[in-house]
């Protein structure tokens, strides 16, 4: 009697039998890296921390072009994407600059509890960002690829967190006279020992939280960089590497931040021209013509296919 009546559950479920073995490595390989970057932090080695962040970002460039490349891609893999980037590009960043800016032990204190905030306050917003991104790109009307994102992608929020980290940790230890700039003081109180990197450093990763959820365009740098471009910006592409050969962390320090300044004047182009053309300008333009996913589910949707690489 058992058995006959979990026939109709055992039924409905949709197995996975087989796995595409190099998209998946690849994806695994980012959140490998997400946990070693964590570790790192947890040891103070945050150097080799943001490097590992960075190495996520490459295994999770690729992963989705070698699953098309190889006509592999479906749900599982982006499922799996969506999961490893929570931990490479939420919470590895995160922990990474709470080690930096508190230096030692510490969650609740007098003035750490700001700190804990925004160390909660990035991955959620990093969860809240990818679990958008796969509701608004599943089913047949999904598109792969494509040239933007709306917000700022966790990949390039993480970038912009993990630069500035490196670019500390490169300049404290380039020699006493450089590091003594960015040295900690005797810690006292939070409020009262951070030096003004470490609050710049808040700022920007509390800003970078809000610009995932937000709905200003960015541009798809893994899309450029693996597509097409013209040969006038191949040759500027050349020489912005050759600026990173020759000052690599500098150069990815202000790549980082032009990128997430680049939003920022966009986003402020477009609220000032809605201002004066008398719109709200906190309204969504693409809210009017948008599906709502989450009620239409339930009414005959079309099958799910999975949300699309890229975040």
């Amino acid at each position: 009697m058992t058995q006959t009546k979990l026939r109709p559950v055992h039924s409905g479920i949709r197995r996975l039998k087989t796995l595409p073995v190099l998209p998946t490595l690849l994806t695994a390989g980012n959140l490998a890296s997400g946990i070693t970057a964590i570790l790192c932090a947890a040891h103070d080695w945050l150097y080799w921390g943001a490097v590992m962040v960075f190495v996520a970002m490459v295994c999770d460039m690729l992963d989705g072009k070698v699953a098309r490349l190889t006509k592999q891609s479906g749900p599982f893999g982006a499922e799996l994407d969506s999961l490893s980037d929570v931990v490479s590009f939420g919470v590895a960043p995160a922990i990474l600059v709470h080690r930096l800016v508190l230096g030692e032990p510490g969650v609740f204190d007098q003035g750490q509890r700001v700190l804990w905030f925004i160390t909660v306050f990035f991955p959620v917003m990093a969860a809240i960002r990818l679990a958008r991104y796969n509701v608004e790109h599943s089913g047949p009307a999904a598109q792969e690829g494509g040239t933007g994102f709306r917000g700022i992608p966790s990949p390039g929020a993480a970038a912009v967190v993990c630069a500035l980290v490196l670019f500390h940790q490169s300049v404290t230890e380039a020699g006493p006279w450089m590091g003594s700039v960015f040295q900690m003081k005797e810690y006292v109180s939070l409020a009262a020992s951070l030096d003004w990197f470490r609050w710049s450093l808040l700022g920007v990763t509390l800003l970078c939280a809000l610009l995932m959820v937000s709905t200003i365009p960015y541009p798809h740098v893994g899309g450029l960089l693996l597509g097409r471009m013209s040969f006038r910006k191949f040759i500027v592409l050349l020489l912005v590497g050759a600026l990173f050969v020759w000052q690599p962390i500098t150069a990815l320090t202000v790549g980082t931040l032009g990128y997430l300044l680049l939003g920022l004047l966009v986003g402020s182009w477009r609220a000032l021209r809605d201002w004066q053309a008398g719109r709200n300008v906190l309204d969504d333009e693409d809210e009017a013509g948008a599906e709502d996913v989450g009620l239409s589910a339930g009414e005959g949707a079309a099958k799910d296919e999975g949300p699309a690489h890229g975040r």
